[in-house]
C-alpha cells in the first residue's frame, strides 16, 4: 500500500489590478492576491471569533476539494471507470475536519 502526503497552496488567480496599481493604489492592487493566498499561509486560526471561524472552514473546504480532485484525476489516469474507485483507493477521515469530503466527493461525482 502506499500514502500520499499532499501539500497544497491556495494561489491567486491573477497577480496584481491593475487598474488600482496605475492609480497608485498599490495595497489595493494585490488585496485579491494577498486575500486568496492567506488561505493555506497559516492553518488553525483562532476559531474563538467569526473572521477565524470562517477562515478554518473555508480551509478545510480548499483542502478536502484539492485533495478529492487529486485523488480522482490520479485514478481515472490509469482507470476508465470511476465505479472501480472503491475497489481501490482507501480514503480515511481523521477527526471532523475532513468530514467534508463526504458531501464534496458526491459534487464532484454529481459534476463530472
Amino acid at each position: 500500500s502506499t500514502n500520499n502526503l499532499r501539500l497544497w497552496t491556495a494561489k491567486s488567480s491573477r497577480d496584481f489590478d491593475l487598474q488600482y496599481f496605475s492609480e497608485g493604489n498599490y495595497i489595493k492592487a494585490v488585496e485579491d492576491k494577498n486575500h486568496s493566498e492567506n488561505l493555506s499561509k497559516v492553518l488553525y486560526p483562532e476559531d474563538t471569533h467569526q473572521m477565524g471561524r470562517e477562515l478554518r472552514l473555508r480551509q478545510e473546504y480548499f483542502f478536502v476539494s484539492a485533495s478529492l480532485q487529486d485523488i480522482i484525476r490520479r485514478y481515472l489516469a490509469k482507470h476508465d471507470d470511476i465505479r472501480g474507485l472503491p475497489d481501490k483507493i482507501a480514503i480515511q477521515l481523521n477527526d471532523t475536519h475532513p468530514a467534508l469530503a463526504i458531501p464534496e466527493l458526491l459534487r464532484i461525482d454529481k459534476n463530472n
